[in-house]
């Protein structure tokens, strides 16, 4: 069985990592010291939306995103706590900030099928993947309007994921919470 080191105890398996390792996404706290030789137990299977306060929403979730012909716009179909589509558009032009990074703003229109709304003013951010034609990347989107059930909601929520413009598609995992005012 492989552990994953804890810096406390070099044997042990760190129950947090293994849980995110899972894509929980979540972090599940204490760091729990076994034997290497013990029987690894999996992590207690937690619900989301106990560990929120009540006047926040969960973010998290999948983007499937396809560019328009002219590469700054574009739609995505979303799953996860934000069930349903968003447009968004490229705003200027992306800037290299050294190290290989490049930077770009964006607008976002997120609606449910309930017609619930999110805008979100965003900053991307990309980094390329040798000559594959692919970028790692993700940006940090903040609510600037909300309408519907989100309605009062305000927050930045965060995706990380895989582009490929050449394709011009992109898969985008998001996490992150909106609140409300209590």
């Amino acid at each position: 069985m492989n552990t994953i080191p804890n810096r406390n105890t070099p044997r042990a398996l760190n129950r947090g990592a293994f849980a995110l390792a899972l894509g929980l996404g979540l972090a599940l706290g204490a760091h729990a010291a076994e034997p290497a030789s013990a029987p690894a137990a999996a992590p207690a299977a937690v619900d989301a939306a106990e560990l929120l306060p009540p006047n926040c929403l969960s973010m998290g979730g999948m983007g499937n995103y396809n560019y328009a012909p002219d590469g700054r716009s574009g739609v995505a179909a979303m799953a996860g706590a934000f069930e349903g589509g968003v447009t968004f558009r490229q705003i200027g032009e992306f800037t290299d900030v050294g190290g290989g990074r490049l930077e770009g703003r964006f607008e976002h229109h997120f609606t449910t099928a309930d017609g619930s709304s999110l805008r979100t003013e965003d900053v991307s951010w990309g980094y390329a993947v040798g000559d594959t034609g692919y970028i790692v990347g993700g940006g940090a989107y903040t609510v600037v309007e909300a309408t519907g059930r989100f309605a009062g909601y305000r927050g930045t929520f965060r995706s990380w994921g895989t582009f490929a413009p050449g394709k011009g598609q992109a898969v985008l995992r998001y996490e992150g919470r909106i609140c409300r005012e209590p």
